[in-house]
């Protein structure tokens, strides 16, 4: 029956009657997304800007992307300036935050010099956009390299750095029954996408919040991300020494387990939609960052955690208001673009926006013991993980 699937609702069907009619969220979500012909991220419709379904902060300003550089470079001169340094970054969608960062990399010539950067992003249709915007500076071009995987990079000294990444990855949906933990799953009934609850599948545990010492009441739903620290593990295992940069919208444990419906949620349109299962391959789905889950997942793997702060911190101890500042002062720069400048920077900063709903965590390896990165400097919080 998938051989002669036109859709990709036909193949998910298909997928769940080969499975006895049900099947598991976290299978839902990731072809929903992930579908090589029919997935949201895979097919050319827009997602990101006015006419996508989105904004990333990179979109919103360049200053992001170049404080990320800062940080990086930061980290390059923290190692002794190695002659051969690797800045991977994970799933860079148009190529604006790529853009950014190396524009700021390409001033420090010895870096520049010892620098290979490396994009691992999984859709063709980003591939081509990030490909067509860093054509436009031969200097940049001809550092990039494109990968599909971050097992595809052999084990390096550098940065692998991610912003929106984690939170794009599929998810397990699970609810605290009077029987137990159970996983969501979804069954097509009555010509729509239903939920049920079925036994937890591995590599997903009945005893998964026990090990964690929460207790979740009955009626609680909440998501497990197992994918996002199987990456974590991944990723470290690629880095010889250097540092892992992860900025997304999450909490920590102790706060990600006091919402009792949890975060999963679509974006279309710039709109919120509630329920996950309509239009699947039409919106994204996305799930806020357990970042307990993921900094224990790099200590594992011999990791040490060196930050976790909000993003309004990190953008702030690495100079953000001092560089609007800067542009304020500019003399060419019209009344109307910095009034923008200013709105993008509050966006950026305050409670109610991306301020304190993004997280930064930073852990690294082979780095000298008790070594303090400017981004963390103001307000480092990695006590609450």
């Amino acid at each position: 029956m998938v051989s002669a699937c036109h859709s990709l609702n036909d193949y998910l069907r298909a997928q769940a009657d080969s499975s006895g009619g049900v099947l598991p969220f976290v299978r839902f979500m990731a072809h929903a997304l992930y579908h090589p012909q029919w997935g949201y991220y895979i097919s050319g419709r827009p997602k990101l800007g006015r006419g996508g379904d989105f904004v990333t902060a990179p979109e919103m300003t360049a200053m992001f992307g170049e404080l990320i550089a800062v940080q990086i470079v930061e980290v390059w001169e923290i190692m002794g300036c190695p002659d051969s340094f690797t800045v991977v970054e994970m799933g860079g969608g148009s190529g604006k935050l790529a853009w950014d960062v190396l524009g700021v990399l390409q001033r420090i010539q010895p870096l520049y010099d010892a620098l290979s950067f490396v994009l691992i992003e999984t859709s063709p249709d980003f591939q081509n956009q990030q490909r067509n915007r860093l054509s436009e500076d031969p200097k940049r071009l001809s550092v990039c390299v494109w990968e599909t995987d971050i097992t595809a990079c052999d084990s390096f000294e550098g940065v692998i750095y991610s912003n929106e990444f984690l939170d794009a990855l599929p998810v397990h949906w699970v609810e605290m029954t009077e029987s137990g933990l159970q996983e969501r799953a979804v069954v097509w009934q009555d010509e729509r996408w239903d939920f049920t609850c079925i036994p937890p599948e591995l590599p997903l545990s009945a005893d998964y919040f026990d090990h964690l010492n929460c207790a979740l009441s009955v009626g609680f739903q909440t998501e497990v991300g197992l994918a996002g620290q199987q990456w974590m593990a991944l990723a470290a295992n690629q880095l010889n020494r250097g540092l892992i940069l992860s900025i997304d919208y999450g909490y920590c444990a102790k706060d990600y387990y006091a919402l009792p419906q949890g975060t999963l949620m679509g974006h279309r349109g710039h709109q919120t939609v509630n329920n996950p299962l309509e239009t699947p391959g039409e919106m994204d789905l996305t799930a806020h960052v357990d970042f307990s889950a993921i900094a224990r997942s790099g200590v594992q793997q011999g990791l040490t955690t060196i930050g976790w702060t909000t993003q309004a911190w990190f953008l702030m101890g690495l100079g953000l208001l001092e560089r609007m500042d800067a542009v304020m002062r500019s003399a060419t720069i019209p009344e109307s673009d910095r009034e923008h400048v200013r709105q993008t920077v509050m966006r950026l900063t305050m409670p109610d926006g991306m301020g304190e709903r993004f997280k930064v965590l930073a852990q690294g390896r082979g780095l000298p013991e008790g070594a303090v990165l400017t981004g963390f400097r103001l307000n480092d919080q990695q006590k609450r993980l």
